[in-house]
């Protein structure tokens, strides 16, 4: 009976750690509001899922930080790691990007290929904007801010 109940704590301790981090105030899940509509996010305590995409590589993280993928319009934070290359897509919403992290290539639908070698830029496609890819050439990541205006897709 000893073991049990010690076991029965240790897993409620592991439990209650590893789910703290959703739950502590400032997280994309429990943001700080200092007033209607705010939202304040500490990106020291966002908790990432798998950016899981049809046509992406696995790899990607996303924080949904705004709104609801599937609904209306959201805004993420996305971190690919170093050689992460997005194949060429366009989306029915208007997309701003506001890259924070990483040197990237950015590239048109003519195959045109524009480097950005401090990783910080900012891009705003209206929808249905032709088609671009993307390639994180950073050495460790590529950290950027994306904002959706109608739900999210992702046109091949």
């Amino acid at each position: 009976m000893k073991i049990y109940k010690s076991l029965l704590i240790w897993l409620l301790l592991v439990f209650s750690i590893t789910n703290s981090a959703a739950h502590e105030l400032g997280s994309n899940l429990k943001p700080i509001a200092l007033g209607n509509d705010q939202t304040i996010i500490d990106f020291d305590k966002v908790i990432w899922q798998p950016l899981e995409v049809e046509g992406l590589a696995p790899g990607a993280e996303i924080a949904v930080i705004r709104g609801d993928l599937s609904k209306d319009g959201s805004e993420v934070i996305i971190k690919t790691p170093a050689g992460y290359e997005v194949a060429m897509h366009s989306h029915t919403s208007d997309e701003t990007y506001v890259w924070l992290k990483g040197a990237f290539t950015l590239i048109s639908e003519k195959g045109e290929k524009h480097k950005f070698k401090s990783g910080l830029a900012y891009i705003s496609f209206p929808g249905n904007a032709p088609k671009h890819g993307l390639t994180c050439d950073a050495r460790d990541y590529c950290l950027l801010y994306v904002k959706w205006s109608r739900p999210f897709d992702m046109l091949y």
